[in-house]
């Protein structure tokens, strides 16, 4: 999934790249070109040339913090956690695609971190080490995957600061049973609304998981208590099954609009 400055983004970098490093490469390889970006990326020496437009009017020092939290969980970017496998680290793209559109949307899922890790700060960037382990990175990069899951940046980074919380209504969700929140998150964690989407309210969910799984949810806090008390097999089949009705429902209302 590219932003809206990905090419440039990743021009600027491999740029940055040739000019500083030419005597150590092979410039007629584009391949060898990228790795040899990314290693220097990942080790801080391209940081004054990636661009990332949140943080233009971030101090210094913010600015380093998000880089550092970024840079800390770097290997969620690329697929088993590998800098080498960066080219199969984006779904849907494979060996025969040129070597720097896949670097680009490598590029803006590293964007990606150090945007949440500056907004949201480094429990967010934790929350998808929960996924690391899952089957979101049996294809492709964990951060590629739930990006294009979600399709929506700004819901994703809320998403993940909501879930994050200490003492919010996702405490003490085993990572298991995050992943399966995750996997089906529309209808589930966001909802569309009129004009923008929104984040689903614990009320919302209590009331979806009741009506789907025919048990009271009166007296459950959070939604650890009520997968305890479904069991992990039962509650994936409630969250799949509210998630494929709101997305049936969706369907009905453009054909009622079509028609």
């Amino acid at each position: 999934m590219e932003d809206k400055f990905s090419k440039i983004r990743a021009g600027k970098l491999l740029d940055a790249t040739i000019l500083r490093y030419c005597e150590t490469m092979n410039l007629s390889d584009d391949i060898s070109l990228v790795d040899e970006m990314f290693n220097h990326l990942l080790a801080g020496d391209l940081d004054r040339e990636f661009i990332s437009p949140k943080l233009d009017e971030a101090s210094p020092a913010e600015r380093q913090r998000a880089f550092d939290i970024a840079r800390k969980y770097s290997y969620l970017c690329f697929y088993e956690g590998n800098v080498d496998f960066w080219g199969d680290s984006a779904e849907g793209y494979n060996p025969s695609v040129p070597s720097e559109l896949i670097a680009r949307v490598v590029l803006s899922n590293y964007n990606f971190l150090i945007e949440l890790a500056y907004e949201k700060g480094e429990e967010a960037v934790k929350e998808l080490v929960n996924f690391s382990q899952s089957h979101m990175a049996e294809e492709s990069a964990v951060v590629d995957y739930i990006r294009n899951t979600f399709g929506n940046d700004k819901v994703l980074m809320n998403t993940l600061s909501n879930t994050s919380k200490e003492d919010g209504m996702y405490k003490d969700l085993s990572s298991k049973r995050k992943t399966i929140l995750y996997s089906y998150p529309k209808g589930i964690l966001y909802v569309d609304g009129e004009d923008e989407v929104l984040q689903t309210t614990p009320e919302y969910l209590f009331d979806k998981i009741s009506e789907y799984s025919w048990h009271s949810m009166d007296g459950m806090e959070t939604i650890s208590e009520i997968a305890d008390y479904l069991g992990d097999d039962l509650f994936e089949n409630v969250i799949r099954d509210i998630h494929l009705k709101y997305l049936d429902s969706e369907k009905e209302e453009k054909i009622a609009f079509h028609r």
